[in-house]
């Protein structure tokens, strides 16, 4: 995470379904109809704070083996287009997931000695604030984007917010119905619910979590997922033409350069 991004701070999934299952364990009493799974469910890792965020490696989901076996596929489709005598550099944000990422990935295509024998060169770029334009993570270095509250960063949560409360307030109502002791429950509270849907299914390859929701409440998480990154860094957002002219600058100048500039380039 970047100095700034300490300033608008997010509340991750993991936190928030901590906090609710701490709550409802604290009440002392069973839970009730389609909750009742949580009575015997045990929570996929004991620390979130680390293991949140960063590359899955159990699963049949898991993020190593796909970015390995991407590589793979890579290396089988594309192997005419990769140099046998020269170096070819990867980008990725300095990000551990991504580092891990890029990796796993780089040993699927160039081969697990892909380092020592100096088929590639990872070149991890910071995403500290100082970096401005000079970054592969805008979102966390551009001022404006960062500071305006009304329209920058902070917008996709707004618009997010206003979704939920379109559609989230019935499930609430349902899973309370069963579970009255649990007093109230907040939108955030049950999209963090079915955000762990995603999460235990990737580590776990299937998740509990899943069935609390009808195909109906799966298509509004769907559209609200939409919301999020549309109104965040999409095309809702004043600043995304801005930000993502970084990428079409640096790929122009690579493709204007032509061949001196090096045979293959990766960014992650």
């Amino acid at each position: 995470m970047s100095r700034h991004a300490e300033r608008y701070p997010t509340t991750s999934a993991g936190n928030r379904h901590i906090e609710f299952l701490e709550r409802a364990k604290s009440l002392g009493l069973p839970l009730n109809g389609s909750l009742a799974f949580l009575n015997h469910w045990s929570y996929f890792t004991d620390n979130p704070s680390r293991d949140f965020g960063q590359l899955t490696s159990t699963g049949p989901y898991a993020g190593t083996l796909n970015a390995f076996t991407t590589g793979v596929r890579f290396r089988t489709r594309y192997h005419d287009l990769l140099p046998s005598d020269t170096k070819v550099r990867l980008w990725a944000s300095d990000s551990q997931r991504v580092i891990d990422t890029a990796r796993h990935f780089a040993s699927g295509l160039f081969g697990l000695d892909w380092e020592s024998s100096g088929r590639a060169e990872l070149d991890i770029i910071p995403e500290t604030f100082e970096r401005g334009a000079d970054t592969l993570t805008p979102g966390d270095t551009c001022h404006k984007y960062l500071e305006d509250i009304t329209h920058g960063h902070d917008y996709g949560a707004k618009m997010l917010a206003y979704f939920q409360d379109t559609y989230i307030p019935v499930i609430a109502q349902r899973f309370l119905e069963q579970n009255p002791a649990l007093g109230e429950l907040s939108n955030m509270e049950v999209y963090g619910m079915q955000e762990m849907c995603g999460f235990e299914i990737m580590v776990r390859g299937s998740s509990p979590w899943c069935d609390l929701f009808t195909k109906e409440d799966w298509k509004n998480f769907e559209y609200a997922r939409d919301v999020i990154h549309y109104y965040r860094a999409g095309p809702g957002n004043v600043y995304a033409g801005t930000m993502g002219w970084l990428w079409l600058n640096a790929t122009t100048t690579l493709l204007r350069a032509g061949p001196e500039a090096g045979p293959l380039f990766l960014s992650l």
